[in-house]
């Protein structure tokens, strides 16, 4: 006689695999940002404040250009889970090969296309042409980390993808301390984040090359990447991170020299609030993706929003009450203007933080069109920083009504379509 599982049981055995796995990656993440804080900060201490704007710019175009494949992530994620959860290793190990092959056609021809851009560029008079090279190089060697990722995320390999995410932070900050204090120029840093950016991709391959090899012998199937959900999560990750970092090139286009780099320490300093929802939104995905019940859908988004939110409530409270000798420790005292703006600045930050929890939320239920609302609100804060630019205070007061009404937008979507 065979005896039923006890459900409730079941349901609390998954409940503490996701506390686990998810405490396991807070930890890996809040190491990784302390690490990517440790880049930025020795950064502008090494380089002058001119030097340090022109880096962080360059690293607000790596974010932006590394959200679209992160649409990668989210499908690779959510098609590894299904397809393991329905018993079939060999469909997962077919699905992810064929989605590698076609990023590492996408990256060579995109590395081509650098190679031969950039020198004809500079020919005509390009400034930094180094700088903005490896820029390039790097967006188009990250393509292949969110499918590395999204295949670990899928098939639950939390530890391996923590380990993951601390060494992509390590090997940045290695090569860029090593390369600036040796006299290196910002495209010299550049080429450093490019070559730790490969040797992230290459090693996060290991821990999936069993269900790879499942798929070796198999002939592979042409997977396109231009699909219409890889398109709609492309569209809202990357409008959602174009909301939340488009007031640092706004003030790399309208300030001056000293004053961009004065908001850029503290636009960096208040985004570290958006790597909380990293470890929430990881660990939940796939678990959503596979539930198939609209009242422990609901119940996952919220508990989701309880830990974000909490969390983002503590770290602005510290970052407002402690912003002058947290810029000085940090950037340097010649960064001291940039205090009065980290709190109201990690205040916006917060409010994208729970936006991102409802969108890959609805990502994960395939549920897409969210997307268009998304871009739209990047539509309407382009204009508003348009008329809005000509102070620190209006570009910041930009950013919170903005990220007000976002995180309105999810509940209001949430609640009219997705009841």
């Amino acid at each position: 006689m065979t005896v039923s599982a006890d459900p409730a049981a079941e349901h609390a055995g998954a409940r503490r695999a996701l506390i686990g796995s998810g405490l396991l990656l807070a930890l890996a993440v809040g190491l990784a940002n302390a690490l990517n804080a440790g880049f930025q900060f020795g950064m502008a201490r090494i380089l002058d404040r001119g030097e340090y704007s022109l880096l962080a710019a360059l690293f607000a175009v790596v974010l932006i250009g590394a959200v679209p494949p992160l649409a990668f992530q989210a499908t690779t994620a959510r098609s590894v889970a299904s397809t393991l959860a329905e018993g079939d290793r060999h469909g997962a190990g077919l699905y992810l090969r064929g989605t590698l092959r076609s990023v590492l056609l996408w990256t060579a021809v995109l590395l081509a296309l650098t190679a031969i851009a950039v020198p004809v560029a500079a020919a005509f008079g390009l400034a930094n042409p180094l700088a903005i090279a490896a820029t390039a190089a790097t967006v188009a060697i990250a393509l292949v980390i969110p499918v590395v990722w999204g295949g670990l995320q899928g098939a639950g390999r939390f530890r391996e993808l923590s380990f993951a995410t601390l060494l992509f932070a390590g090997t940045r900050l290695a090569a860029g301390l090593v390369i600036g204090a040796a006299g290196g120029s910002v495209g010299a840093v550049m080429l450093g984040v490019a070559a730790a950016t490969a040797v992230t991709a290459v090693l996060s391959l290991i821990p999936l090359r069993g269900l790879l090899g499942l798929a070796e012998e198999s002939e592979l199937p042409r997977r396109r990447l231009a699909t219409i959900p890889n398109a709609a999560a492309a569209v809202g990750l990357t409008a959602l991170t174009a909301m939340a970092t488009m007031d640092l090139l706004v003030a790399k286009l309208s300030f001056s020299s000293g004053q961009a780099g004065d908001y850029a320490a503290a636009s960096v300093g208040a985004r570290v609030l958006l790597l909380i929802p990293i470890a929430v939104t990881t660990v939940l995905f796939p678990r959503v993706a596979t539930l198939r019940d609209r009242r422990r859908e609901r119940s996952h988004l919220l508990a989701g929003l309880l830990v974000v939110g909490v969390t983002a409530a503590i770290a602005t409270v510290l970052l407002w009450t402690l912003a002058e000798p947290l810029i000085d420790l940090t950037f340097g005292s010649k960064y001291k203007d940039a205090a009065s703006w980290l709190g109201p600045l990690s205040l916006a930050m917060s409010f994208y933080a729970l936006a991102t929890v409802y969108l890959y939320h609805f990502l994960s239920l395939g549920r897409s069109r969210f997307a268009l609302v998304v871009a739209g609100m990047l539509g309407v804060q382009l204009v508003v920083f348009a008329v809005l630019h000509g102070s620190s205070r209006e570009l910041i007061g930009v950013q919170i009504g903005m990220s007000i009404a976002m995180l309105a937008a999810c509940e209001v979507w949430h609640l009219l379509r997705h009841r």
